[in-house]
């Protein structure tokens, strides 16, 4: 791709030196001076933005933000050393449109946006049916091709926000450009059936602002759909731990997953609709064989909130071939914040609830040959009777009330066998034993997301154990596999 078509640049503002540069031959130093001034003022008080707008392929876009990213770190070489060779100016691209012009591009297309006579002040980029969606950040260049520095941006940009953009027209959801800004460039793909609201301001030479507004159509795919699915249920009510688990139909290619993350959104408020903000992030967890996307905030859930998402993924590309089959929504609560810690050590189950301690049980956790693993768990499911089976410890045994916490076999359950040493040695092949009634206490509290804190064993929780082993990562180590790059 030329850089023509690249970088959206500015080649009217080499006119300016050029007439400034213009002597007639016999005329008064004074007059000649006087008259370029006056042409220069009537050039500058004649050049009106002109804004062009265009669409480039993935593999152009790639192309132009490496040549940008060349010549930015040309330009850098050149500044420090005056005989190094200066990027020129590239020349014009795509097509002149008017305020309110609408255009169309293709699925898998981005959108490039310059402006001449002026510099861009900010940008955004919203689809009109997913307003919540983040505003898009992209590229910025310079006159000269060279990519930009981008300024301070919104925090609905960032990996890991909880609090999503609500109207892309608030001036507040606009990405700001950097200085010298002469051009723009989406970072992601345009999603196939879909429509755009393009926005944007310039500043001319004299500091008057103009807005410019485009609507970008983009034509219907022809690529295989692959479905999302979710665990959770609307109206749920869940622990603090509950981690938002997303599952796909296959395996989304991981070119494309920061086109799949970043147009997901989390909102939490109190019962009241007030909002609460909730550091968070999504990450890709190892495919099994399928993707899984996991949100969990750093912290604890707030007990008692409400979160609401957005996973607005039809025709969203997944891999070359196939895209989103489906949009979901998902709208749950967060209750109490219930927290079992069972300490191999002491012999003991505590169990608090708001804070405030309300079971604290006698209990036999693994043996030294099988021991309970430490970390935090959470509780992933329950039966009031359910057969444990297994084949390293050749058993096979009906118990009652037991809720699961981890897929390695751990559980809390009902085990009267042990009840005479429950408190004073641990002798479980993992699980945490209770005593009949304690554990139906146990179970008929115990909600999907409780956190579950094992302390005082010889072995510890791996992220490869289990469906859910989200907070075995520490927090820096989650943020890292969002596809998203974090601030």
């Amino acid at each position: 791709m030329s850089p023509k078509k690249i970088h959206g640049a500015v080649a009217a503002l080499s006119a300016l030196a050029l007439l400034t540069a213009c002597t007639p031959a016999g005329s008064d130093p004074d007059a000649t001076r006087d008259g370029a001034k006056t042409a220069e003022a009537e050039a500058s008080a004649a050049a009106e933005p002109v804004f062009r707008i265009g669409s480039v392929s993935e593999a152009e876009a790639a192309q132009a933000t490496e040549q940008g990213s060349s010549a930015k770190a040309s330009n850098s070489t050149a500044s420090a050393t005056p005989t190094s060779t200066q990027t020129s100016a590239p020349q014009q691209t795509g097509e002149v449109a008017e305020s309110g012009a609408e255009t169309t591009a293709a699925p898998g297309e981005r959108i490039s946006l310059s402006v001449e006579n002026a510099a861009l002040s900010d940008i955004s980029i919203t689809e009109s049916d997913h307003p919540r969606i983040k505003t898009d950040p992209g590229v910025f260049f310079d006159t000269a091709g060279s990519e930009l520095e981008a300024a301070d941006s919104t925090e609905d940009a960032k990996a890991g926000s909880s609090t999503p953009s609500e109207s892309a027209s608030e001036d507040s959801d606009a990405i700001t450009a950097p200085d010298d800004a002469a051009a723009w460039m989406s970072a992601y793909d345009l999603v196939a059936d879909s429509t755009y609201e393009l926005s944007a301001t310039a500043t001319s030479a004299d500091g008057e602002e103009v807005d410019f507004r485009s609507t970008v159509t983009v034509s219907a795919g022809d690529a295989s759909p692959m479905a999302v699915r979710t665990i959770l249920s609307d109206d749920q009510t869940v622990g603090v731990g509950a981690p938002i688990i997303l599952t796909f139909g296959s395996t989304v290619a991981k070119k494309y997953r920061d086109d799949v993350e970043h147009r997901l959104s989390v909102k939490v408020t109190d019962n009241d609709g007030k909002k609460r903000k909730v550091e968070g992030s999504w990450a890709w967890l190892p495919d099994d064989p399928q993707s899984r996307l996991h949100f969990r905030p750093k912290e604890f859930w707030p007990a008692h909130s409400k979160v609401s998402v957005d996973v607005p993924l039809k025709n969203v590309p997944t891999t070359d071939d196939t895209v989103g089959q489906n949009d979901l929504t998902l709208d749950f609560d967060i209750g109490r914040k219930q927290v079992v810690k069972a300490d191999a050590k002491t012999h003991r189950m505590v169990v608090t609830r708001d804070g405030k301690e309300v079971m604290n049980f006698p209990a036999s956790l693994g043996a030294a040959k099988s021991p309970s693993y430490n970390g935090t768990h959470v509780v992933m499911s329950k039966a009031s009777d359910y057969t444990m089976t297994s084949e390293q410890w050749d058993y096979e045994t009906d118990v009652r009330w037991a809720v699961r916490i981890h897929n390695n076999g751990e559980f809390i359950h009902a085990a009267p066998w042990s009840t005479g040493v429950q408190g004073s040695a641990n002798v479980s092949h993992g699980c945490i034993n209770l005593s009949t009634a304690r554990a139906k206490q146990y179970y008929d509290s115990a909600i999907f997301g409780d956190p579950v804190e094992i302390t005082g064993s010889n072995a510890t929780l791996s992220t490869a154990a289990s469906d859910i082993s989200d907070w075995v990562y520490e927090w820096d180590d989650w943020k890292k596999m969002s596809a998203l790059p974090t601030s």
